[in-house]
């Protein structure tokens, strides 16, 4: 097995040849694309002794148009990611630039009611933490990176307050960053003692794709800006295009290389040969836990795999097996097209476990 990767190489395949086609990755281990965009950007920015405003959403009640954990932070150059767009991000924008007028740190938490007053008819309500971080907050920082890249949950808490309350010194408030017990992203407020606990988990969700052909690619093009960690498998390292997204990795390898996937991962199957299809599945029902998996094809090829499967495998697994995959039937032959239908398939269980960073 032959690795490209520009992502997170599996632990199984240390040794083995990784050719990395971003610059930018300059990670030893690897592991800097599955780290949150605002951390790479934080610990950047203040090792060059540049300031920033990270901004949080601690709590969302009602219709929101982020939820709680999405962030956005606000440098010398801008305004990055998003907390929803809309009068609620452009004052969190305006409040984020004054603070960094500022000569010291600090925290404040505001709270917006989304309705019309701020010229937005959502009708909830959110509360912001907006944290502005210097270079005293870059060992806290390199010790969640850390951590995150050695594989394990992060949990950080600290005192930041509540709305009306003058805005918080970041040297007097209480900071503790280390291991977390669970594994589950989250972030948790308790407006009365203003302790803001934030875990971060240490992976994305794991999509297997199996077949790097023309329907290979256009899925990859979707998943590219998705909260995914894709491993993409196939025998034919030719077939592998010249820009590999930063979530991705290719393995050179075929059905032998099953064992070696993540386990409770999202399986796609739509291989160049109908036997390697085959061979794929039964070695995912012999070896891997898995969360899904879906082979392309029509109901004649369906109803061919259920049963040559069905006399190797109990029906429950059998049944497991979704063929054909995509959210909706289309007669369109065109790549694209099946990409979308394909990953809008995936999307409620994407959505419901897919907040991994915060």
């Amino acid at each position: 097995m032959d690795v490209r990767t520009s992502a997170l190489p599996l632990a199984s395949v240390t040794g083995r040849r990784v050719l990395s086609p971003r610059a930018n990755m300059a990670a030893s281990d690897g592991r800097l694309a599955d780290l949150p965009e605002w951390l790479q950007a934080a610990v950047s920015l203040l090792e060059r002794k540049q300031d920033l405003v990270l901004i949080t959403v601690i709590q969302a009640k009602g219709s929101t148009p982020r939820d709680t954990g999405a962030r956005m932070w606000v440098d010398a150059q801008g305004a990055h990611d998003t907390i929803g767009g809309g009068h609620l991000e452009l004052q969190a924008i305006d409040a984020a630039r004054r603070m960094l007028k500022q000569s010291s740190s600090s925290v404040r938490v505001l709270k917006f009611a989304l309705g019309p007053s701020l010229g937005q008819c959502c009708g909830g309500v959110v509360w912001l933490a907006l944290e502005r971080l210097g270079r005293q907050d870059l060992h806290w920082l390199r010790q969640l990176k850390q951590g995150l890249q050695s594989g394990l949950p992060m949990q950080r808490r600290r005192q930041i307050g509540s709305p009306g309350s003058p805005a918080a010194s970041l040297s007097s408030s209480v900071m503790e960053v280390g291991p977390a017990q669970g594994v589950g992203a989250c972030v948790a407020w308790d407006d009365q003692s203003g302790e803001l606990t934030e875990t971060f988990a240490s992976s994305r969700l794991p999509i297997v794709l199996c077949g790097a052909g023309h329907v290979g690619r256009a899925i990859v093009k979707v998943l590219e800006d998705l909260p995914v960690q894709v491993y993409w498998l196939d025998p034919r390292s030719e077939e592998w295009p010249d820009h590999i997204p930063s979530n991705v990795t290719c393995v050179e390898g075929d059905a032998q290389d099953v064992i070696d996937m993540p386990d409770e991962a999202y399986w796609l199957i739509l291989t160049h040969s109908h036997a390697l299809d085959l061979e794929i599945i039964e070695n995912v029902f012999r070896h891997k836990p898995f969360r899904f998996l879906g082979l392309i094809g029509s109901q004649t090829k369906r109803a061919k795999f259920r049963s040559r499967l069905s006399q190797r495998f109990p029906a429950e697994l059998v049944d497991r097996m979704v063929c054909p995959i995509g959210l909706v039937e289309t007669s369109s032959k065109l790549p694209a097209v099946i990409a979308v239908s394909v990953v809008a398939q995936l999307l409620p269980l994407i959505g419901s476990e897919s907040t991994r960073y915060g």
